[in-house]
């Protein structure tokens, strides 16, 4: 008997993208597998996604109900699923988000009127992209908002020379 044992395969997603590899998968509850890849996060399941990391605006992991979960900057609805055996994918999901986040500022005018300015890198093109995602209930049309959130966007554009 060797002394190394071997591991268990990682399951796999079906229809990765030409040079994209699984980080870290496992399987969900309901069948599927859930794979953080090197370019996005890819779900076979009953709630099946696929979301390249710059547009996953965050999500964690809640171990009271052994659950992952999602939320996106391109309007689609938050996501969770249920990872029994989790293993190392909530640490290759965090780093896959952070990796895609390039500069973030913060800008408000009161509690209330807030956002955050993100330049964030597709990791499949190393393509760079601006988002501002505005607090809940915070008005994009305030002058001095949107003010503050242009200013923003043209330091983080100096920074890495974007041009606006």
């Amino acid at each position: 008997m060797s002394i190394l044992r071997r591991r268990d395969k990682q399951p796999q997603p079906e229809g990765l993208e030409r040079g994209e590899r699984v980080l870290a998968s496992a399987a969900l509850a309901d069948g599927g597998v859930l794979a953080v890849t090197t370019y996005r996060l890819v779900v076979d399941g009953e709630q099946p996604e696929r979301c390249p990391w710059h547009l996953v605006d965050g999500g964690g992991w809640r171990p009271e109900r052994d659950e992952i979960w999602a939320s996106f900057v391109d309007g689609r609805e938050p996501g969770s699923w249920v990872l029994p055996d989790p293993g190392p994918v909530t640490d290759a999901f965090r780093e896959r988000v952070q990796a895609s986040v390039v500069l973030t500022e913060h800008v408000g005018v009161d509690r209330r009127d807030k956002a955050r300015v993100v330049l964030r890198k597709d990791l499949a093109t190393g393509a760079l992209s601006v988002q501002t995602i505005y607090s809940e209930g915070a008005d994009p049309d305030r002058p001095e908002l949107k003010e503050q959130v242009d200013d923003a966007l043209a330091r983080l554009a100096e920074h890495v020379g974007l041009e606006r």
